[in-house]
């Protein structure tokens, strides 16, 4: 799952970084929101990809597997909650003020970053117990 979060972490940065160089204003603010994104759920994935690491080094028994199971579905849960939230946040940004291309990149980008989350949470949070039931 994390790895899948450092992919589109490495799209959104590959996308971004020669958007930022555009002549066009919206299409900058769009690339460096994307950029900005794109670190945030690098830095998020690596961590949690060594938290992770960490924890099979350790050998965690089953019941406390099971435990850290039912954690990370709420929270990817709750993620999908707040993902609801940044776009909102990105649909109020475009909406803000229309004559401002810096807020209407801003704001796509957001939507962009908040709609991808928002299927990577909840497509997890659902299938992540019918995978542990196997």
């Amino acid at each position: 799952m994390m790895r899948q979060l450092l992919f589109w972490a490495a799209l959104s940065f590959g996308a971004g970084l020669p958007m930022m160089l555009a002549t066009r204003e919206w299409v900058r603010a769009f690339g460096g929101m994307t950029v900005a994104w794109a670190v945030i759920n690098a830095l998020i994935a690596l961590f949690a990809l060594r938290g992770v690491r960490r924890k099979a080094a350790q050998n965690a028994d089953a019941p406390t597997q099971q435990g850290w199971m039912r954690q990370l579905v709420r929270l990817l849960w709750v993620n999908a909650a707040l993902d609801g939230v940044y776009i909102a946040v990105g649909v109020g940004l475009t909406q803000w003020d229309p004559a401002n291309r810096m807020l209407h990149g801003f704001g796509w980008a957001v939507i962009v970053q908040g709609a991808f989350l928002l299927m990577f949470d909840a497509w997890h949070g659902w299938r992540l117990p019918q995978v542990a039931r196997l």
